[in-house]
């Protein structure tokens, strides 16, 4: 505990405004229970104040269009759920399904027929019953009727790849149904608009950023921005700016800035509000000092300048330039290399104080 004793008195001044010479001597005991700041002279680290939502990451996010006509038969999942690539989603009763397998196992009958006639005309043709103009023409059919199976093939292939009445929707990549605009019996035509699905992968998302005119010239890509939620208010997130949208929406007129954020958990979701607290380094450098040691009074700010000369203290005002997160920058009143009491001064400041 410290005790007015340890302090002589060898300066006066006012409580409301002590003065700035005012010295105090400290006992040795004294000074070796206090913690001790240095000013250092750094980058003037600036911080905004901002707000945001939570997007999905557009790299990561399938928009699902059915390439169809038809009745939707069956819907086997629901927004929110999780789900695995190539998982069926939904399936589509489609008139078009069946003209695509008629079309494969008409085009294979006629690549059979082609085939055996072209053998028969190259038998003929090597017996000398043929003519080479018969043999390479039937050789022409054969190739014609390969390449239009393969055509129907393909097209079978890429509408789900049976022979059946059905289109299953599949999930083209692994992640969760963040929009279903499927539902039982409703039609579906491939003009519509808005996709049948959407599916994301959550495990990184995007925070969009909304910059105001005042604060744009304060923002760079790179720049550190650390994040929370009202879900999760003492949880913070963190990011980098990877890209600024040099366009002001004309209603809101803010400008959008998009952070990365890892999100292994899945804490962060579509449409969540996010506040956010940007950084960036300043070009100049100012004096600074971790917040801890300075003392509010009278409406100013002082600190407890340990004195070279003498082991003791002098109350020092200082005008404080702005404070991130735990550290000050000092406009006027401290100099680098000047040491500061960080511990116990509110109590040494009051003794101080009470003694003039």
């Amino acid at each position: 505990m410290i005790t007015i004793q340890g302090i002589i008195l060898t300066g006066c001044g006012s409580k409301a405004a002590p003065e700035q010479t005012a010295r105090w001597v400290l006992s040795d005991s004294l000074l070796r229970t206090l913690v001790v700041d240095t000013a250092t002279t750094v980058s003037a680290d600036n911080e905004m104040l901002l707000t945001g939502k939570i997007s999905e990451n557009e790299d990561k996010t399938a928009r699902i269009f059915p390439m169809v006509s038809g009745i939707v038969s069956e819907v086997k999942v629901h927004s929110g759920d999780f789900v695995q690539k190539g998982q069926v989603l939904a399936v589509i009763k489609s008139p078009e399904m069946a003209g695509f397998t008629a079309d494969q196992r008409i085009t294979a009958s006629d690549m059979a027929t082609a085939k055996r006639n072209m053998e028969v005309a190259e038998s003929f043709y090597k017996s000398g019953l043929n003519s080479q103009k018969d043999y390479e023409e039937a050789k022409s059919n054969y190739d014609k009727a390969v390449a239009a199976y393969n055509k129907s093939s393909a097209v079978l292939e890429i509408n789900g790849g049976a022979h059946q009445t059905s289109y299953m929707v599949k999930a083209p990549v692994p992640g969760f149904v963040i929009s279903k605009r499927a539902a039982e019996s409703m039609q579906w035509r491939p003009d519509n608009s808005d996709p049948i699905f959407v599916v994301a992968d959550l495990k990184d998302v995007w925070a969009m950023i909304n910059i105001f005119e005042s604060d744009i010239s304060g923002i760079r890509e790179g720049d550190p921005v650390e994040m929370s939620t009202l879900s999760y208010p003492d949880k913070t997130f963190t990011g980098r700016i990877d890209k600024i949208y040099n366009v002001l929406d004309p209603e809101t007129k803010v400008m959008k800035a998009r952070v990365v954020v890892d999100n292994p958990g899945y804490f962060l979701k579509p449409e969540m509000f996010v506040r956010a607290k940007a950084k960036r380094h300043a070009d100049s450098n100012m004096v600074s000092i971790p917040s801890r040691g300075i003392i509010f009074d009278h409406d100013k700010y002082y600190v407890l300048v340990l004195t070279t000369a003498r082991p003791g203290v002098a109350i020092r005002e200082i005008q404080i330039a702005r404070t991130v997160d735990n550290r000050t920058y000092i406009a006027s009143g401290l100099k680098e290399g000047e040491r500061i009491v960080a511990s116990r001064q509110v109590f040494i400041y009051d003794t101080l104080t009470d003694q003039q």
